[in-house]
């Protein structure tokens, strides 16, 4: 064995019985010098070095003291005092310092010391370790007369070769070293200020006897003050390296043992007091601790899961992953524990074993402390997060562990696509499924994505696509009642079983299980698309909707508002939908809806909505269509409910058309009337401005729907449901094309105070009619009073008789007066009235429009005063359309109060 790998007692005892049977002595007195030896290591090692230089400098000058030199002490503490306050920003490490020039100054004197004399007393500043085993003796008693000549010659050799104060360093003399060549004498050890067993009285020894040196009287022991020194009994045997290995083998283990003991509230490891080693073995020992620390961690977070049912398919196969990295790291110790047994290896041996596991329990640690509670899709984000590792090796553990986790997604991934069936006891698949929906909601309402849940190796849009592939599968089980199998389903299944659950997250790009999950995507869209538009004739039922609630076949329309228009100027609530129902059937059959499938024409009904006091029929009636079986996923009761606003909007549009469609045949007719009533033309002129004005505005707004809001959003509609791969898109589209008609159509929110102008706008316009009306029957009236006044006087006038006479005349005047006066004078008040305020509407009307941020509504308004007609009239409506001004108007987008007086 090599003797640098020797621990120190060991050498310690092979040198001092070396220097003993050199000069003679036997293996008695070697085992006394080995004693004292061990005992003076005690002293130093049990003694350290102040850290503070006022301890230092205190030992330096009580160490002068003790040797007799009291004036070179209180110069040194003199010196001391300087030295503090002049380097108190200079000298960074005085101790240090202090320390070093006080062992050099102690080495300088002991150069002129014998060989054999005592050195100075032994001072723990400057312990060195085996510096002193030349000089051990054993503190037994000195019983035989040999030892006690010894003692008493190296006594008096102190003497002399110890300095006094002042007194020159003299080398010892020839007789001396004659003396000390013809007999062995034992070396004497410098005293040491806890050697056991012995006390110091005055620079004097008293050994562990109790007695003291010859030349020492006893009338002077009572004169002298004792000064006991602590006993320090001996070190005990160090702790072999054997011991610690094997300790550490079932540390390895989360088992503490008796030389290294955990504690139990913080769970960290440390050395018994009892137990001796040196530093680098205690500083190794306990970073190796750190793999049972390690160990005990990832065994916890196993068994506490392993024993939750809750914590899912998913969390369980974590679980069993990690009990099978155990499993391994119970195979390499087993070996350790086998080279322990064979004394095979050493501690520094054991770190290199140590190495490897370290780190790979680290990993694990980090693991299990990221996942903590996570479950699912979350715990396999998780471990994700550690794939790209720099290591391949913990790279491929962390693979095989994220591999295991990924199994049960991988198989409700793979049951999902093929069959559309969703076995997640637990809540971990990152698509939800609520039970008791059925029917046409089942699209919109039973599934769901649970974003918590999605992997972090699936994006968002990936998720969608496979909550889609199952959901149209479910849906034509469900729904549609197909059972038919798709096409390419052998194909896919073939594809899949080259696959394997570490094909969810090896490949960035191109990954082939993604790939198989897109063609089942789309292949199962196509197949909903083809049963949707084939057997249940989804585009039919969509052109339905446009023809009938978005007013598109024009001739129904217009001839239910000739039919209809006795029953809806009732009061709604004289209405009956029954007689309603009547009159829609009869326009049906008198137009060319009488040609529409028979399914579509028995979804088309008559409905009324709900009454509100003061409502006639005009306010009540709509038309609607009965949505069921599949159409319903499109046709939702929401979008329905779009539908019958569109309907309710369109409706009173076309009527305000209808209405002056029919002022305007009786203004024409007046017109004519003109020739026989000359005082209607004044009248009438004014009439025909505002009804011209009127209908203009009717024309324009019906325009703006019905090309630029309708049409252009149907045929973008039908290139979207072309290009459509999936039942999905084609709701979208829908959607999207419902939302542009009601934001258009001035049905949003935002647009209300629009809305509402436009409304008061339609009143004005059904106010002109009845002033129209009532002049019409006015005129009529005096019309034919007149023809009959005319028709007396010729009948009279053919029998001979006078054709009328004074009483009669004045009659017919006073009529004629009463009719120019009043009635006409009425309806000329009445329709520059409504003209006036007609005209403020529109004008702030188009202010709102000209305001708004949509640019075909500022394009109507320009529509609607393309010759500034209204413009000229309104400041408002000349200024530029600056940015600002637009800002402006945008935040002021409904009319204010103050915008009201403006108007005023």
């Amino acid at each position: 064995m090599n003797r640098t790998s020797e621990e120190p007692g060991v050498q310690l005892q092979r040198l001092v019985k070396h220097i003993v049977q050199k000069n003679g002595g036997d293996n008695r007195m070697a085992t006394k010098h080995y004693r004292s030896g061990l005992a003076l290591l005690a002293s130093m090692q049990q003694n350290k070095v102040a850290s503070k230089e006022e301890n230092v400098g205190d030992r330096i000058i009580k160490q002068m003291v003790r040797d007799g030199r009291q004036q070179e002490a209180v110069k040194m503490s003199e010196m001391l005092s300087n030295l503090r306050q002049s380097s108190a920003n200079i000298l960074r490490n005085l101790p240090a310092i202090l320390t070093f020039l006080h062992s050099v100054g102690e080495k300088k004197d002991a150069t002129h010391i014998s060989a054999f004399s005592t050195p100075a007393p032994y001072s723990n500043s400057h312990s060195s370790g085996f510096s002193s085993l030349s000089t051990i003796h054993p503190p037994g008693g000195h019983s035989s007369a040999r030892h006690t000549s010894a003692s008493q010659s190296s006594s008096h050799l102190q003497k002399q070769s110890t300095p006094m104060p002042g007194s020159s360093n003299r080398p010892l003399g020839p007789r001396f070293t004659n003396q000390t060549e013809s007999s062995y004498h034992p070396p004497v050890p410098p005293k040491p200020r806890s050697r056991p067993n012995s006390v110091v009285l005055n620079g004097t020894e008293i050994d562990g006897s109790g007695k003291l040196p010859p030349s020492q009287s006893q009338p002077n022991l009572q004169n002298i003050q004792a000064q006991t020194i602590p006993v320090v009994a001996p070190a005990g045997a160090q702790t072999s390296q054997d011991q610690l290995v094997k300790e550490l083998v079932y540390i390895f283990q989360g088992i503490e043992g008796k030389i290294i003991r955990r504690d139990p509230g913080t769970m960290k490891y440390y050395l018994n007091r009892d137990a001796t080693v040196t530093s680098a073995q205690a500083s190794l020992t306990l970073k190796l601790c750190e793999l049972g620390w390690l160990f005990s961690q990832v065994e916890q977070f196993t068994e506490k899961q392993g024993s939750e049912a809750e914590y899912g398919l998913v969390g369980q196969s974590f679980v069993t992953a990690l009990r099978e990295e155990l499993t391994e790291y119970y195979r390499l110790l087993s070996v350790l524990e086998g080279k322990v047994r064979d004394g095979s290896i050493t501690l520094l041996q054991l770190s290199v074993w140590a190495s490897e596991p370290m780190k790979r329990m680290k990993l694990l640690v980090e693991l299990v402390t990221a996942a903590g509670s996570s479950r699912g899709g979350s715990l396999a984000s998780c471990i994700y997060g550690f794939i790209n590792h720099g290591d391949p090796a913990m790279k491929a553990c962390v693979s095989t562990l994220l591999t295991a986790a990924c199994r049960p997604l991988y198989t409700m991934l793979i049951r999902w696509i093929l069959d559309g069936s969703l076995e997640d006891p637990h809540n971990e698949f990152f698509i939800a499924s609520e039970p008791g929906i059925q029917g046409e909601a089942l699209w919109h309402h039973k599934y769901s994505v649970r974003k918590g849940m999605i992997p972090r190796f699936i994006s968002l849009s990936w998720a969608k696509k496979i909550l889609s592939t199952g959901k149209s599968i479910n849906f034509l089980r469900s729904v549609c009642m197909d059972n038919s199998p798709l096409l390419g389903r052998q194909k896919i299944i073939s594809r899949l079983e080259q696959t394997d659950p570490a094909s969810l997250f090896s490949c960035d790009v191109d990954n082939p299980l993604l790939e198989v999950a897109g063609d089942a995507f789309r292949q199962t869209g196509q197949h909903v698309l083809d049963i949707m538009f084939d057997k249940f004739k989804f585009m039919s039922h969509l052109a339905a909707m446009r023809k009938y609630l978005l007013l598109g076949q024009g001739d129904i329309m217009r001839y239910l508002l000739d039919l209809l228009d006795t029953e809806l100027s009732q009061p709604a609530t004289h209405l009956y939908p029954h007689n309603l129902a009547g009159i829609l059937e009869t326009a049906i059959r008198a137009t060319n809806t009488q040609y529409e499938d028979f399914d579509i024409l028995e979804r088309l009904d008559v409905r009324l909505l709900e009454i509100q006091p003061g409502d006639s029929g005009w306010d009540v009636f709509s038309l609607d269509y009965k949505v069921s079986g599949p159409i319903g996923v499109v046709f939702t009761p929401d979008t329905m409910t779009r539908y019958l606003m569109l309907f309710n909007t369109l409706w009173r549009a076309k009527r305000m058309e209808w209405v002056l469609s029919g002022v305007w045949k009786k203004l024409a007719y007046l017109q004519k009337i003109c020739r026989e009533i000359h005082e209607l033309t004044p009248v009438l002129h004014q009439a025909n401005l505002l009804a011209c004005e009127m209908i203009h505005f009717v024309h324009q707004m019906a325009y703006y729907i019905t090309f630029e809001v309708m049409e252009c959003g149907w045929d973008l509609l039908v290139k979207q449901i072309d290009t459509a791969e999936t039942l999905e898109d084609v709701i979208q589209a829908h959607e999207e094309f419902l939302s542009t008609l009601v934001a258009r159509s001035l049905l949003e929110e935002r647009s209300i105070e629009v809305r509402n102008q436009l409304r008061t706008i339609y009143d004005r316009i059904l106010e002109f009619q009845n002033i129209q009306e009532k002049l019409y029957q006015d005129t009529i009236a005096e019309l034919e009073a007149r023809h009959a006044a005319e028709a007396m006087v010729a009948l009279r006038t053919e029998a001979g008789d006078y054709g009328t006479t004074q009483e009669e005349e004045n009659k017919d005047a006073e009529r004629r007066k009463d009719f120019v006066k009043s009635k006409l004078a009425a309806a000329k008040a009445n329709l520059r009235i409504v003209s006036l305020s007609y005209q403020d509407m529109v004008r702030t009307f188009l202010f709102q429009l000209t305001c708004s941020n949509d640019e075909s509504l500022q394009c109507l308004s320009f529509r609607l005063d393309f010759n500034q007609h209204y413009k000229k009239k309104d400041s408002r409506l000349s200024r530029p359309l600056t940015f600002s001004h637009r800002r402006m108007s945008g935040m002021n987008s409904s009319l204010t109060a103050s915008q009201m007086s403006y108007l005023e």
